[in-house]
């Protein structure tokens, strides 16, 4: 359920959250397997990386993760568990890298991994407090914010430490992503919510807040410093609660949380995840195939850059920086291993390759 280092038909994601939630408690409390191999070397090489986290099924605690290398064109998957002896966990929900460590969030085992990209070992972990995490994010070296499905509350950590160092109350009843702009970070609420949050990471304090469309699904800065935000409408699900409408994308000036462009997709479209090229000057999206725009275009796309008419449940994306090649998941029945499709910046399929089960957030290194 990605995402961002990832989200497409909102309705299976929520039917599959309730479920995370309603598990988290005995998911958090696995037992953790022994021994591991220090002389292994698994996906060696100097080539670029990208690094995919496979959700697994809920409840069976089989997420994993894979490495796909650029070079040779070869994907290992399985990577933490055969560096390790041990399994992720109950679902792998998303990743990020900073300062030379790759840090996995396993949502329902309620367990934020470090891991290091170059050898798969872990690191170290954070699990005090954790209540069905989502995302993790870098305000410093010394300090990252962490989003949670089962509390508004975004809890502050030291990732030198692996410690739960405060918290900052949101009123929110969950919060997802982040992005950041100078000395403010940017928060979507998502699940049954309208709302993205301004934060001072200074004071780490709320000074902000913006309704933007019901359920604010993904979030991007362009190179000229506006934020991006897709909003996948809700549906029926969302009626009795906060209502529904159509998926928008829209531009925000982020120093005054002010919508300065709405683009709105046709009822009934599912719309999600948000990607940009290197160059931060052109957005990607699923929508009944890969569409990309520039950010300056006043519409939005006719036709899809990439067609994923072949794939049976398209759920994650990524652009390779540098040659703004398309990666795009499949995560077929979320039962059996899924896939990933490279094609050509143009739209050509390039290649094909097996992942873990739920393919869904990916990370480059």
């Amino acid at each position: 359920m990605r995402r961002h280092c990832g989200i497409t038909d909102a309705r299976i994601m929520k039917k599959r959250l309730i479920v995370a939630l309603s598990i988290a408690a005995i998911s958090g409390c696995m037992k953790w397997e022994d021994g591991t191999d220090p002389d292994l070397e698994i996906c060696p090489g100097t080539s670029q990386k990208l690094f995919i986290a496979n959700e697994g099924q809920w409840s069976y605690g089989n997420a994993s993760l894979s490495c796909y290398d650029t070079g040779s064109g070869s994907v290992e998957n399985d990577v933490f568990y055969r560096a390790n002896g041990q399994k992720l966990g109950d679902t792998a929900q998303s990743m990020t890298l900073h300062d030379g460590t790759l840090w996995i969030v396993v949502n329902s085992s309620n367990v934020i991994f470090a891991v290091d990209p170059a050898t798969f070992r872990e690191k170290g972990r954070i699990t005090e407090g954790l209540n069905s995490p989502r995302y993790i994010h870098f305000v410093s070296d010394g300090k990252a914010y962490i989003t949670q499905m089962g509390s508004g509350d975004i809890l502050i950590a030291d990732p030198q430490t692996y410690s739960i160092t405060g918290k900052i109350e949101t009123g929110a009843s969950s919060t997802e992503q982040i992005v950041q702009t100078g000395e403010y970070a940017i928060v979507n609420c998502w699940s049954y919510q309208k709302e993205i949050l301004k934060i001072d990471t200074r004071t780490d304090a709320v000074t902000g807040r913006l309704e933007t469309g019901v359920q604010p699904a993904a979030m991007q800065l362009d190179c000229n410093g506006k934020l991006w935000v897709i909003n996948d409408g809700g549906g029926s699900w969302t009626e009795e609660t906060i209502g529904s409408e159509a998926p928008t994308l829209k531009r925000i000036g982020p120093e005054a949380l002010v919508i300065e462009h709405t683009l709105a997709f046709p009822e009934g479209s599912s719309v999600n995840t948000l990607e940009m090229n290197s160059s931060r000057d052109s957005l990607f999206f699923l929508q009944d195939g890969v569409m990309g725009m520039s950010i300056a275009d006043s519409g939005l796309p006719d036709e899809p850059v990439a067609d994923l008419s072949g794939l049976q449940y398209p759920y994650g994306l990524a652009i390779r920086p540098g040659n703004s090649e398309i990666f795009v998941s499949d995560a077929l029945d979320f039962m059996q291993d899924g896939t990933v499709s490279r094609f050509s910046s143009g739209g050509e399929l390039l290649d094909r390759f097996k992942t873990g089960v739920g393919p869904g957030a990916f990370c480059w290194y």
